[in-house]
């Protein structure tokens, strides 16, 4: 296996049976964007006036200098986040549904959201998601490196105008580096690492100015070799 490196690669999404699940995920939104609104949880929705901070140089600064202190998890992110496998984790913002109508929305967005995930693991051949989550305007994920969750990452990302990005500090130029979205889904592909091989570690956030989806899955590095990962990537970008 090659050694991995700190740098996020860009992988052209073509394949269609792919693009049909993950327009499926963007559906899950764009179907009823007024009952997603009013019946999803926001995490962080008080944060959303404090987005350049968590996202700027001093907070990324501040996690730096902790080294192992920072734990490896986001400490804010501002959007609707889909655990299915945290049994405590919030999905809607009211903790019972008020009414009939909200009782069968929620019933049917558990359902195909499930479905979605089924279907991407089942494509991605991987048996971790992630993250599957959706940030709106303003919305973000602060500064982090998933130092605790070390992993080769595979991150696909929706943006409804392309006003958004992924941001990564690079160990080896000393700088940080704006992977800018683009309007529909992109695909990044890269290794984070833990701090035992410091020169690894991953920092990176996402910030957005438009609705963004995002959904990503990790593989432990002993999971995947280099070669089945050649091999996913081909498969995303067959047509």
């Amino acid at each position: 296996m090659s050694e991995p490196n700190t740098s996020m690669r860009k992988i052209p999404i073509r394949n269609p049976e792919l693009l049909e699940i993950l327009n499926r995920y963007v559906d899950l939104r764009t179907r009823d964007e007024e009952s997603f609104v009013k019946y999803m949880h926001m995490t962080c929705k008080h944060e959303l006036e404090n987005r350049h901070y968590w996202v700027g140089d001093e907070y990324l600064r501040k996690i730096i200098d902790e080294g192992e202190g920072h734990e490896g998890f986001p400490d804010a992110m501002a959007g609707y986040e889909f655990r299915t496998n945290n049994l405590d984790h919030q999905f809607f913002e009211n903790p019972h549904p008020l009414t009939k109508e909200e009782s069968d929305w929620r019933i049917k967005f558990m359902h195909d959201l499930g479905v979605c995930n089924a279907d991407m693991i089942n494509f991605m051949g991987c048996r971790n998601q992630a993250l599957a989550a959706v940030y709106p305007k303003d919305g973000f994920i602060s500064w982090h490196n998933n130092a605790n969750a070390y992993a080769w990452n595979f991150i696909f990302s929706y943006s409804e105008t392309g006003e958004g990005c992924f941001k990564y500090w690079d160990i080896e130029k000393g700088e940080v580096v704006v992977m800018q979205d683009e309007p529909g889904w992109t695909c990044k592909a890269g290794y984070f690492g833990h701090y035992g091989e410091p020169d690894k570690v991953f920092y990176h956030s996402a910030e957005t100015d438009c609705w963004r989806h995002t959904v990503s899955f990790c593989f432990d590095a002993n999971d995947l070799s280099e070669f089945y990962r050649e091999q996913i990537i081909d498969e995303i970008s067959s047509e």
